[in-house]
């Protein structure tokens, strides 16, 4: 792999750092929120769900079986890879018959105008040069009257509420990480890679857009850890030690995309090797005391995260 290429680039990869294998996505919800929300989307009678940036298919899952039973599941994401696992996870919730996947961009998506009754994406806005115009070209794939549904965090908050562990992680320790993710996110948008905080930007997005009913939410969800850990804790603990294992916290992605972020950032607050290993450094010692006390059982967190659920209707 080249300096500059993004470790995700790898659909392998990608799939390892998303978690796309099991469960563990599907943890980031409360099943009575999203049959909640539903009542608030008004999914009764609506038949066409749109799912965009699909990867492993968990979310639009999740929203197909809040339909309808005659509703029907299109994913749709730029890596063909992505597909089969999509395909996999349908199969296994029965969906088979109700779904279809097809590789495509959010960019410019290969379906005619007005062709969804609900057009969907769940943390791929982040990840996205221009949001707007993302948002512009599945406004455009949405029938009259149908609604777009965008779930997206903003990471910088996100974060911060993160290190929130049985860790004791000192001041400077939190300071150098939080600089660290702040630079590091403004070389993400530099690189045209996406915005992090892209969430709370959501309904702003919308407005201009011209949908009506805008209305944004935060997710409810904490996948809350502490011993003796039921199983969905213990799926947590497994996921994040096995990133932990290659180096990886909950935060900052890796060391490769973190350095590639870093050295791309503008001037706005310069930034030096030294700096940067005092933030790596910061992160390593906070997943290092994770793999520690989770080893002996000893580890416990709130894990809330900024989590925004924003709706507009065309």
């Amino acid at each position: 792999m080249s300096d500059d290429a993004p470790e995700f680039a790898d659909p392998e990869r990608y799939a390892e750092l998303a978690a796309f294998d099991g469960e563990y996505r599907d943890l980031w919800w409360n099943s009575d929120f999203l049959a909640l929300m539903a009542k608030r989307w008004r999914l009764a009678g609506k038949r066409a769900l749109l799912d965009v940036g699909c990867g492993a298919g968990h979310w639009g899952c999740l929203v197909l079986g809040l339909m309808d039973e005659a509703a029907t599941l299109t994913g749709v994401d730029a890596e063909a890879a992505f597909l089969d696992y999509a395909r996999e996870r349908a199969e296994a919730k029965g969906f088979k018959d109700r779904s279809r996947f097809v590789e495509g961009r959010v960019e410019a998506l290969p379906f005619p105008d007005a062709s969804f009754d609900v057009v969907t994406c769940q943390t791929v806005l982040i990840h996205v040069a221009d949001a707007e115009l993302a948002l512009r070209e599945m406004i455009r794939v949405l029938r009259p009257g149908g609604v777009l549904i965008c779930c997206e965090p903003d990471n910088l908050a996100g974060d911060l509420a993160l290190l929130g562990t049985s860790v004791e992680t000192p001041d400077v320790d939190t300071l150098a990480i939080l600089a660290l993710l702040m630079r590091c996110q403004r070389g993400k948008r530099a690189l045209g890679e996406g915005d992090e905080r892209v969430g709370h930007r959501l309904a702003a997005h919308m407005g201009r857009l011209g949908l009506s009913e805008v209305r944004g939410y935060t997710n409810d969800r904490c996948m809350q850890l502490f011993p003796p850990y039921d199983p969905a804790m213990r799926l947590v603990i497994e996921q994040e030690r096995s990133w932990a294992e290659q180096g990886i916290g909950i935060f900052a992605g890796t060391e490769h995309d973190a350095r590639r972020w870093w050295d791309a950032a503008d001037s706005e607050a310069p930034g030096s090797d030294d700096d940067f290993e005092r933030g790596w450094g910061a992160i390593r010692r906070h997943v290092d005391g994770f793999v520690e006390q989770s080893g002996r059982g000893a580890f416990s967190a709130g894990r809330g995260f900024v989590f925004y659920v924003v709706s507009g209707v065309r």
